[in-house]
C-alpha cells in the first residue's frame, strides 16, 4: 500500500519519518510511505527542537477559513500530482487535515472516497471549512468567547444563538494550532459527532485511531473516532502522552491493529 503521510504542527516530514520508524519497521516492506511538509512555518513543538532540526512546520497555524482551504489545496493538490495513496497517516494536525478533507469529501455522495484507510495518531478534532465561521470576542480581562457569525437574512443582519458556538469548540483549550486568536476574528467550527444532529455521514472508510492516555488531545481523538468509517473503526489507546510511544509492546500493539486493518482493507478489495 502507498501511505500518504502528514506531520504534527511544528515538526517536518523528517521527523515524522523518525517519530513512525518503529512501526514502519515491523510492518511490511511492501508498503511506500509518502510525505507531505506543511508550507506554513511556525515555533518547534515541545521539546522537538533539542532533538531535530528545522525547518519547523504546520498546515495552518490560524483555522481561519483562507488557512484552512490553502491546507486543504495543498493535500489535494499533492495527491493529483502524486498519487493516487491507498491510505494516509496523520500526526496531530496532520491527522486532523486528513480528516477534514475526508470529511468534507464525504459530504459529497457522488465522490469516491480519497483513500481505503485512515490512521489517525494523537488527532485534533478537524475544521469544518463549509461551516459557519465563529467570532472571537475578547474581553477586558483578556477572556476568549466564541460567537456565531452574523448571517444575512432578506437584507437584515442578525445574530444566531451564541451557544451552539460555544460548545462546538469546547475544546479549544488544546488548540491544534499555534497562532494567538484576535477580537474580531472568524475561526472554523470543528466537526464533532454531537454538534450535527440530522447530517448522517462519516468518511466511509476503516480507521485506526491510535490515542494517549496522557494526551490533552485524548477526548478529541476519540470524538474523531466517531466520525470514523462505517466501514470499521478501530481505537487503540497507549500510555503515554501527545506522542508516537516507542517502547516494544506499543510497537507491538501499533503494529497488529495496523495490519489488521490494512489486511481486511486488501480482502474487501
Amino acid at each position: 500500500m502507498r501511505f500518504l503521510c502528514l506531520h504534527g504542527l511544528g515538526t517536518n516530514p523528517q521527523i515524522l519519518e523518525a517519530q513512525i520508524g518503529l512501526l514502519r519497521a515491523q510492518l511490511p516492506g511492501t508498503h511506500e510511505f509518502v510525505y507531505l511538509a506543511g508550507e506554513v512555518e511556525c515555533d518547534a513543538a515541545h521539546g522537538v527542537s533539542n532533538i531535530y532540526p528545522g525547518p519547523y512546520l504546520c498546515y495552518y497555524d490560524l483555522p481561519t477559513v483562507n488557512q484552512v482551504a490553502d491546507a486543504h489545496d495543498l493535500v489535494l493538490s499533492f495527491i493529483e500530482d502524486e498519487g493516487p495513496f491507498d491510505g494516509v497517516i496523520g500526526f496531530s494536525q496532520g491527522a486532523a487535515l486528513a480528516s477534514s478533507v475526508m470529511l468534507r469529501r464525504a459530504k459529497d455522495p457522488y465522490l469516491e472516497p480519497l483513500f481505503q484507510i485512515a490512521i489517525f495518531i494523537c488527532a485534533s478534532l478537524p475544521f469544518d471549512l463549509d461551516a459557519t465561521p465563529v467570532v472571537v470576542q475578547k474581553s477586558l480581562n483578556g477572556r476568549l468567547k466564541f460567537l456565531d457569525a452574523p448571517v444575512m437574512n432578506g437584507g437584515r443582519e442578525i445574530s444566531q444563538s451564541s451557544a451552539g458556538a460555544q460548545s462546538i469548540i469546547q475544546e479549544f483549550h488544546s488548540l491544534g494550532y499555534s497562532g494567538l486568536l484576535e477580537d474580531g476574528m472568524h475561526v472554523l467550527r470543528r466537526f464533532h459527532p454531537k454538534m450535527r444532529p440530522g447530517i448522517n455521514f462519516n468518511m466511509g472508510v476503516p480507521t485506526v485511531n491510535i490515542v494517549g492516555k496522557k494526551d490533552g488531545y485524548l477526548q478529541q481523538g476519540l470524538s474523531l473516532a466517531e466520525l470514523g468509517g462505517s466501514r470499521g473503526t478501530v481505537t487503540l489507546e497507549h500510555g503515554a502522552g501527545h506522542e508516537v510511544p516507542r517502547d516494544s509492546l506499543s510497537t507491538r500493539k501499533m503494529t497488529r491493529v495496523v495490519q489488521d486493518a490494512v489486511e481486511k482493507v486488501r480482502f474487501q478489495c
